[in-house]
């Protein structure tokens, strides 16, 4: 049996994350989960765990850990500095911390998040099945200061993992970020508006959250704005508010909502917006679905 653990030294804002709780949002249950779910897969296809296997995700603060055991691990995420034991190491690539010695991430820049995948997993608790944190129905919990966490497996050999995978993007992160929009359920709604949506410079609000990310700029709606009937609304849907400025629904987002939606956010680019720091410059770019259909398979067609 298996008791490694890995011990919590420092921490402000990090949780445990995995791809998020699916099938239950007909209970009125969201999905949560990873931020930026590219890089939390990539970092997890990268040391051969499944694509879903549970995460540290680390938030903007710097974090150390240490294990009991040696372990292969891999940060991805927006640029930091990743240090064992005083040395840094390359993020996107599989790294060894050996037994007893200090992982470190500080000075993150240019994003909001890291993610620290482990060779085997973490077994963390599940509720719903899945280990992720959600905010509105407090499922799962911050991690905190001398925390333990247990590994799957006590050691992960080289040759099990797929550490000379090199067939893969690292996106470009930070500001200004060009996020692309596809048709929404009420493009037609804001037909005079588009143009503006679509050529204007919008700021991160700094009440923005996993939920929705609140901008700030030139209002789009137009005069004869009114709320629509409530209904289902995707992750990556931009709403308008009554003000006319857009929120980007996220993983967090709620069910429902009756607010008019101007457009999607591309899959490929949800974890750039959830990267995006208060303050930051967002810009938009239309492109079909077609064209977002593309642009998914050809970052993700690797991970299958």
């Amino acid at each position: 049996m298996n008791n490694a653990h890995l011990i919590i030294e420092d921490v402000k804002i990090a949780t445990v994350q995995d791809a998020g709780r699916f099938g239950y949002e007909k209970f009125g249950v969201t999905i949560n989960g990873a931020t930026d779910m590219y890089a939390y897969m990539v970092g997890n296809k990268l040391l051969g765990n499944d694509l879903y296997e549970p995460s540290i995700e680390v938030m903007i603060f710097d974090f150390s850990i240490t294990s009991e055991v040696d372990v292969l691990f891999c940060v991805t995420g927006c640029p930091a500095d990743v240090i064992i034991d005083g040395s840094l190491v390359n993020q996107w690539e599989v790294q060894k911390l050996p037994a007893g010695s200090t992982l470190s991430i500080k000075n993150m820049k240019k994003g909001l998040k890291n993610y620290i995948a482990f060779a085997g997993g973490l077994d963390a608790p599940k509720i719903l099945e899945s280990v992720s944190l959600d905010t509105v129905t407090k499922f799962g919990k911050p991690l905190h200061n001398n925390q333990k966490i247990k590994l799957k497996k006590a050691s992960v050999s080289l040759n099990e993992t797929n550490a000379d995978l090199k067939n893969f993007e690292i996106p470009k992160y930070g500001a200004p970020w060009n996020i692309h929009v596809s048709d929404g359920p009420d493009t037609h709604i804001f037909e005079n508006e588009l143009n503006t949506f679509f050529t204007s410079k919008y700021r991160v609000s700094p009440q923005s959250n996993h939920i929705g990310v609140r901008l700030d700029g030139p209002p789009i709606a137009h005069p004869t704005f009114k709320e629509v009937l409530s209904r289902g609304v995707a992750i990556g849907a931009v709403q308008v508010v009554p003000s006319g400025q857009p929120i980007i629904l996220h993983r967090g987002r709620t069910l429902t909502a009756g607010y008019p939606v101007v457009g999607t956010v591309a899959s490929t680019d949800l974890g750039l917006v959830g990267q995006a720091r208060p303050g930051d410059e967002i810009n938009f770019t239309y492109i079909s679905v077609e064209e977002a259909e593309r642009m998914y398979k050809k970052q993700l067609g690797f991970l299958i």
